[in-house]
């Protein structure tokens, strides 16, 4: 090699190195800001050309028929939120989730099934934070939903009942660090909230779901702790159904729930969808045991962020919150009971339980992604 050609060859060298490191020491501030915009569309994309059954204002949703399976619609979540206490007074924060999701609009069996599942479950206490999540192909037996009788599961997880409704019905499920069986049972009715369960989440974009909501359930069974323990607990839950076909937009960046419990008789759901163009659509209705629901105005709805939390990964997250609904007299400061709540979830998040104080003394849960 002559003198000429180690010349081009270190140049070339230099060029290369050069851009290797402009693109490792990019800011760290644009790889996040990507991922807030991007992740959730890189995961649950929008339908494009597959075919759907469409989300529209006129739909009749029948109660309690439509907690049901709805394979006809792009994707849909059963919830599970619980607040239980042992006999020693001890309280666990139980949140479960099980998601269908179809990646195409195929009808077909066994590994060609295009529906996914997907279900997580968080647990909060004194004894810290547990976490796990689990992730299935339908079609081949591990995971799958039924109507008749009602049931929804992945692998030994499973949430059924004996009849087309969840109520009564039993959730059961076990993971390294804890298990649970619970017995459910209607505390009160079933609500459906927006305009009769059509549920929007922006005024300018077409993005609407369907949404059934169930606040008052009573439930009691056991929670084995990891070193075997077995506790009887017994509680409050919330139970929630959601189904659609355009799950996330092409500016959607995350959304900020919040469920209270205002008193024995109330209760109180939040929601916050943020978009990286639009400004962020706020929903809230107030539903009582007897399934009455009171949609509150967006305009009549106040909901900022108090103060932030950073995170070691550089995130930071909104864990005290203002809200204000003048024409409710609700006027509360919310704040996340515990601090270490985040999740790495398939969509990362924020899960935990929550207290509010001012014009009412109330305790509830909160779910915040895309930070």
């Amino acid at each position: 090699m002559n003198r000429m050609q180690k010349l081009i060859l270190a140049c070339l060298l230099i060029v290369v190195v050069a851009g290797t490191v402009i693109w490792v020491t990019k800011p760290v501030h644009d790889a996040i800001t990507v991922t807030k915009t991007s992740q959730i569309n890189a995961v649950f994309g929008s339908p494009g050309k597959k075919v759907f059954e469409p989300v529209l204002p006129d739909r009749e949703i029948k109660l309690p028929q439509d907690f049901r399976f709805h394979p006809e619609f792009q994707h849909e979540w059963w919830q599970f939120v619980a607040q239980l206490e042992d006999e020693a007074g001890q309280t666990y924060w139980l949140r479960v989730r099980f998601f269908r999701y179809a990646s195409d609009d195929r009808v077909a069996t066994g590994w060609q099934d295009p529906q996914i599942y997907i279900a997580n479950v968080v647990l909060n206490s004194h004894l810290g934070m547990f976490t796990d999540q689990r992730i299935a192909r339908g079609g081949i037996g591990q995971a799958g939903g039924l109507s008749r009788p009602f049931r929804v599961w992945i692998d030994d997880w499973s949430w059924r009942s004996l009849s087309s409704e969840p109520l009564p019905g039993n959730l059961k499920l076990a993971t390294e660090q804890f298990a649970v069986n619970l017995q459910l049972m209607a505390a009160g009715h079933y609500a459906l909230i927006g305009e009769n369960g059509y549920h929007k989440k922006h005024d300018l974009l077409p993005r609407a779901s369907y949404a059934i909501e169930a606040p008052f359930v009573k439930t009691v069974g056991t929670l084995v702790l990891a070193n075997g323990k077995v506790l009887t607990a017994k509680g409050r839950a919330w139970l929630s159904k959601e189904w659609g076909s355009e799950l996330v937009g092409a500016s959607y960046v995350g959304e900020d729930n919040f469920i209270l419990w205002l008193s024995d008789d109330e209760a109180l759901l939040v929601s916050r969808y943020r978009y990286k163009d639009n400004m962020p659509y706020t929903s809230a209705a107030i539903l009582d045991r007897q399934g009455n629901v009171k949609n509150i105005p967006t305009d009549d709805i106040t909901i900022r962020a108090v103060s932030y939390t950073e995170f070691d990964s550089g995130r930071r997250v909104p864990l005290s919150w203002r809200l204000r609904v003048p024409s409710h007299d609700i006027d509360v400061v919310i704040k996340a009971r515990k601090r270490d709540n985040w999740v790495n979830f398939v969509v990362p998040q924020w899960q935990g339980a929550i207290m509010a104080n001012g014009s009412h003394q109330a305790q509830g849960f909160m779910q915040l992604s895309g930070y």
